[in-house]
């Protein structure tokens, strides 16, 4: 590859035999621009036929799409706006998650929440797949609506994009494809470690405690704190900062917070959602966003971090939109082995864990390569 930027339309890094500039259209110059549509929901007749039907949630988690999570008939086909679109074409999420898409390894359809692209002659579909992901800034920031935004087909229709001609497309789409293949590699060896390493803790603390009456309860070894002190007063966080706020869910950062005041930083603990019941390990200063949070710190005799292993352990789930922890969770009754026997568990799951972050931190570079290169080999 080569960087160019001397001549005028083209992009910053290219494959050196290459030097034509590219030329620039609308994005209906270089794909059919499709909508689509959503059967009556009351009609049985219309669904569960043998046409798959694609919403925006299952879009954009993977480059392929073929089996949709619902399907519609022909009968439903022929009585909605849905469109049946080839195989080959780029699912492209118009809202809610606009901008994110996906390529139909099949022949398919989708509801009203899509500006599907059917590439013309000369347009190679991946080369399109990925310059709409170069788009999805443009995509949001001309969407519009009051009750949700959405970008309409006029507007996909118009967007400008600049393309090469058929042969380089070809290649950039291969060497784009051929590191997302290596990213899916890495997130199937990520899925697999993770998989292990719940095998495991199953296996090692379901060992130590099989057969064993409990020696003591949660709250006999556990105390847990009330986050009041902690909680952050203003939800406008920053990008970067000193202060993490964090949530036991999923999402767990935030963002940060320049208040500087409040901040969590005694020792190790596990922050617990009180109604969902998730649960996060923190081993670092932070400010707390939701009062609905139990901080967690061991007492003694125990390790906070072997805890965290026996609540994964346990798989404990919430029911009931309720608090648990005091009435529920701190009562359980639980067999407490030595120290050591502790730590020797703690050694062997650690170790994968260490293992598993490696990885994560491996996949987050290729991400971050791969943004590199859609900008830089991109218009």
């Amino acid at each position: 590859m080569k960087s160019d930027k001397t001549t005028p339309n083209v992009p910053t890094l290219r494959f050196k035999q290459y030097h034509c500039p590219w030329s620039t259209y609308h994005l209906s110059d270089i794909a059919e621009v499709v909508g689509g549509g959503t059967p009556d929901t009351t009609v049985s007749s219309l669904w569960n036929g043998d046409i798959q039907w694609f919403t925006p949630t299952e879009v954009g988690h993977q480059k392929y799409v073929s089996k949709s999570a619902r399907t519609i008939t022909q009968l439903g086909l022929q009585k909605s706006s849905a469109k049946k679109l080839p195989a080959g074409s780029i699912l492209l999420s118009s809202r809610a998650t606009i901008g994110e898409c996906s390529i139909a390894q099949r022949e398919c359809t989708t509801n009203q929440g899509f500006q599907n692209l059917i590439p013309k002659k000369d347009t190679n579909n991946e080369f399109l797949y990925y310059l709409a992901q170069t788009k999805k800034h443009h995509f949001i920031k001309y969407a519009s609506g009051s009750t949700f935004l959405e970008i309409s087909n006029s507007e996909i229709k118009k967007t400008k994009c600049t393309v090469p001609g058929t042969e380089e497309q070809t290649q950039i789409a291969a060497f784009l494809s051929a590191l997302d293949d290596r990213i899916a590699v890495q997130n199937k060896i990520i899925e697999d470690l993770k998989v292990l390493k719940k095998e495991l803790n199953y296996s090692l603390i379901g060992r130590i405690i099989n057969g064993k009456s409990s020696n003591c309860k949660i709250e006999d070894v556990i105390d847990y704190e009330q986050p009041t002190n902690y909680i952050v007063k203003s939800d406008k966080y920053i990008e970067n900062g000193e202060t993490p706020v964090l949530t036991a869910n999923k999402a767990f950062l935030l963002g940060y917070t320049i208040e500087n005041e409040g901040v969590y930083n005694k020792s190790d603990c596990i922050i617990l959602d009180d109604f969902t019941l998730d649960f996060k390990y923190v081993n670092f200063p932070f400010k707390i966003k939701s009062s609905a949070i139990k901080i967690l710190t061991a007492k003694k005799d125990i390790e906070l971090r072997y805890f965290y292993e026996y609540l994964l352990f346990l798989g404990l789930t919430s029911h009931e939109h309720k608090r648990h922890y005091i009435s529920e969770v701190a009562p359980l009754p639980l067999y407490l082995p030595s120290i050591d026997e502790q730590r020797n568990a703690l050694s062997v799951l650690n170790s994968i864990s260490k293992k598993i972050k490696v990885e994560e931190n491996y996949i987050s570079a290729l991400k971050a390569q791969k943004c590199f290169f859609l900008r830089a080999m991109f218009i």
